[in-house]
């Protein structure tokens, strides 16, 4: 093993700067996360005013059909390798070789089931897509150990430079078959591009190399662990694009395109950074598993300043989803815009079921994980049902009703080895949860009221700036929530002191 790369295979241990260093590599996790959602966004902007919602619905027929593959290529066996104590190089090489291989297997099977897709949907176009996109699968695998190994070494800034130029190589690619008249194929080309970018960024990032496997009992136990999370993660993700494979099959692509366009604005808002944050969390949390009660602290205290910043940024959001959809894709996207600004509400309490993932991975319980994925699946399923009769609009709201049943609950089974409940979470982000809700329902009335003769721009304007007024009014004006505003001033004051980057996270 190279001399610079040892530092993938210290042993995990708490430290005295974990509390600073799990902060600052949340706040570069964020930063990057919304580097790369930016590109993904203007990536959309540009797209969607060349391309069709035809062309969008169409891919994501099977974007979603394929949505579980990643996780089975990753088998968990990123997040063991972060997890765990203690790891050694011929342990991660075998996982490597796993993730490789499930990776060449998926690709193929997805490849295979390319005129299923087509005849299911009534589409033949739907088999040529499914089989080109069956080479970002064969590529996904090369990259998830070197990820895990950067993460598990908290070293976040380069994970950022690696996904940033992911995103706007993909990105690249897609404007220039879009403007050279490939219609939907440069949306099929996106992915795959900024695939095989943070393949290569990966493997250049981190000095490990994988050599000859070693399948011992802590690579079993690494495997079992792993088969928990993807257990969760195939469910979550079959259940999170359930909606549009129910869409897909009752209504028309150009329909699904609308519903896609308004979650890929959300995914790369809101919910980029909530997935940023799960790394990071994990990670940090992991550290502490052997202690409880400073494990409850930590989560407390970054579940408190996460919905501080997050849950009004969602009702900012949904109040102005309808003049910054018009704005940014166009007035052919107006209908993608309504369904925005209803599943922007979503970010208010996802913000709360997301953190649940901290707490399965950090405690060594990914098997309680793939239990409540199972819940989380059948309730979204039976969401989606009721809300389908009604278009597009039932089944958004219906998945933002069904995400508020479950928040809490979600907490209080991950948490309860650790002694956290719902007790808890509501002390944490009860006064921050309030502030969103009570704002939501004022910037919706000031939004229709007031701001009616007022242009699109004008309104985001007005509208952002009441909602954020009203929230630090009530949040912390109200309820004096101080502390996670204390935290950023002194975060930003360490930066700046600090000079350039931390070695710790960067390097």
């Amino acid at each position: 093993m190279a001399k610079n790369a040892e530092v993938y295979f210290q042993d995990q241990k708490a430290s005295g700067e974990l509390g600073r260093l799990a902060l600052r590599g949340g706040i570069v996790s964020v930063l990057s996360g919304y580097g790369s959602a930016a590109v993904q966004l203007i990536a959309a902007v540009v797209l969607a005013r060349i391309l069709t919602p035809d062309d969008f619905g169409l891919v994501a027929i099977v974007t979603v059909l394929t949505s579980f593959a990643p996780f089975l290529i990753d088998f968990g066996l990123a997040d063991a390798t972060i997890q765990r104590n203690r790891i050694t190089q011929g342990q991660v090489s075998c996982l490597f070789w796993l993730s490789t291989g499930i990776g060449f297997v998926i690709a193929v099977i997805v490849a295979a089931c390319g005129p299923l897709i087509a005849s299911l949907y009534h589409d033949p176009r739907l088999g040529s897509v499914a089989v080109c996109s069956s080479i970002t699968f064969a590529l996904s695998g090369l990259s998830g150990q070197h990820l895990s190994l950067l993460r598990r070494a908290m070293q976040f800034g380069a994970i950022a430079k690696i996904q940033f130029v992911s995103a706007l190589a993909g990105f690249t690619v897609a404007i220039v078959a879009a403007i050279c008249g490939f219609g939907y194929w440069a949306l099929v080309l996106r992915p795959i591009v900024s695939t095989a970018w943070l393949t290569a960024a990966a493997w250049l990032s981190c000095q490990w190399r994988p050599g000859f496997p070693v399948f011992d009992a802590e690579v079993k136990s690494m495997v079992r662990f792993g088969m928990h999370v993807v257990g969760f993660s195939v469910v979550y993700a079959l259940s999170r694009g359930a909606d549009r494979i129910a869409l897909g099959l009752f209504y028309k692509p150009a329909e699904i395109g609308f519903y896609q366009n308004a979650i890929t604005l959300y995914d790369n808002s809101i919910f980029s950074a909530l997935m940023q944050l799960h790394a990071v969390g994990s990670a940090a949390l992991s550290k502490l598993q052997s202690d409880h009660s400073a494990l409850r602290k930590k989560y407390e205290a970054a579940l408190s300043a996460l919905a501080f910043f997050v849950m009004p940024s969602a009702v900012v959001l949904s109040v102005t989803a309808q003049d910054v959809v018009v704005i940014l894709l166009g007035e052919k996207w107006r209908t993608a815009g309504s369904l925005l600004s209803i599943l922007a509400l979503r970010g208010i309490f996802q913000v709360i079921e997301g953190s649940q993932g901290w707490l399965h991975l950090a405690l060594g319980r990914p098997d309680r994980w793939k239990n409540w994925g199972i819940v989380t699946a059948i309730v979204q399923v039976v969401a989606i049902a009721v809300g389908l009769p009604a278009g597009p609009m039932g089944v958004a709201m219906a998945i933002v009703i069904a995400t508020s049943f479950i928040a809490f609950p979600s907490i209080s089974y991950a948490g309860r080895p650790a002694g956290i409940g719902a007790a808890l979470v509501a002390r944490t982000v009860g006064r921050q949860l309030t502030g969103a809700l009570i704002t939501a329902a004022a910037g919706w009335v000031l939004q229709t009221v007031a701001l009616g003769q007022f242009s699109c721009l004008s309104r985001i304007v007005l509208s952002a700036s009441c909602c954020i007024s009203i929230y630090l009014l009530i949040v912390v004006g109200v309820f004096r929530l101080t502390e996670p505003i204390a935290v950023a001033i002194s975060l930003v004051r360490d930066r700046l002191s600090a000079g350039d980057a931390l070695p710790e996270i960067n390097s």
